[in-house]
């Protein structure tokens, strides 16, 4: 079994507390995957800069293979600012440089032989969805895009879908997972911030109670819950057994700042920020 991420990665920097890691959506869940025994090849592309080598640099520290990474001439690597309030993630000012390159021939060529690919709604990677999926199931992170357009267009092409739900009504997600399913996709999770997660299959539907802990950073925490779901997927594990495992690993996410422990010189970044270009709309 072989699970391929494509897409995003960034550089957090954490505000307040003067520090600087990596991760984005689709890096965090391949480091996941990678920690968690499952065979894992990260795509995506960094920038052709001092950061962009400190991201490979700890990448490869981690053990996880860094030939699907690319680094693109004349793009910087992209890059968050992050503020915490009681625990909570809040993001001001970012660029994704160049992880919002598309892929290039050597990384499509990559793609061959997955058994699951994961991608997610912050990589940019909407037009190549079909084409993914004509390779293996395709996991896909819609965050708060609940049965929107924007889901509503991919959904033909994913087979397992993820969502940002807090504050709706699980009666309504149970809802709309059974019209997914009926679709043709083959799992709906459901992510509740403290209120848990629930998961739906054609075969039942399975609902989580979340960890009761004092958060000192959420960032990254879906991002676990995701990896552990996947891993679950391709090792056929029981669905209840899957959820507890992934409640527990993204509540140890939520103990101490960054999404993966994997940290750079906070110099460095803020040296690499550039005051142009930056944006402020929302990111996962």
């Amino acid at each position: 079994m072989r699970a391929v991420v494509i897409g995003d990665n960034i550089v957090d920097l954490f505000v307040e507390q003067g520090q600087a890691s990596i991760g984005g959506n689709c890096l965090n869940v391949a480091v996941h995957l990678h920690r968690l025994g499952i065979s894992t090849h990260y795509i995506g592309s960094v920038g052709d800069d001092e950061v962009g080598l400190a991201v490979i640099d700890a990448l490869t520290q981690e053990g996880l293979a860094v030939d699907g990474i690319e680094r693109i001439p004349g793009r910087p690597t992209g890059y968050a600012r992050i503020h915490h309030v009681n625990g909570e993630r809040y993001f001001a000012d970012f660029d994704r440089g160049a992880s919002a390159v598309s892929p290039s021939v050597r990384q499509w060529a990559a793609v061959d032989g997955a058994s699951i690919i994961h991608t997610s709604y912050s990589s940019l990677l909407e037009d190549a969805l079909p084409r993914l999926a004509s390779i293996a199931p395709v996991s896909f992170d819609f965050d708060a895009h609940i049965d929107d357009a924007y889901a509503r267009t991919l959904m033909p092409h994913v087979s397992h879908a993820f969502f940002s739900a807090a504050g709706h009504a699980p009666a309504d997600l149970k809802d709309y997972a059974g019209r997914l399913l009926s679709g043709g996709v083959e799992t709906v999770t459901t992510t509740l911030g403290n209120e848990g997660a629930l998961h739906f299959r054609s075969s039942g539907a399975w609902e989580q109670s979340s960890s009761r802990i004092t958060a000192v950073d959420t960032l990254g925490a879906g991002d676990a819950f995701i990896a552990v779901m996947l891993a679950s997927i391709l090792n056929d594990q029981a669905p209840h057994e899957s959820m507890a495992q992934a409640t527990i690993r993204a509540a140890e996410v939520c103990k101490s700042v960054g999404s993966l422990g994997l940290f750079i010189g906070a110099n460095l970044v803020h040296e690499h920020i550039s005051p142009h270009g930056r944006q402020r709309e929302k990111m996962s």
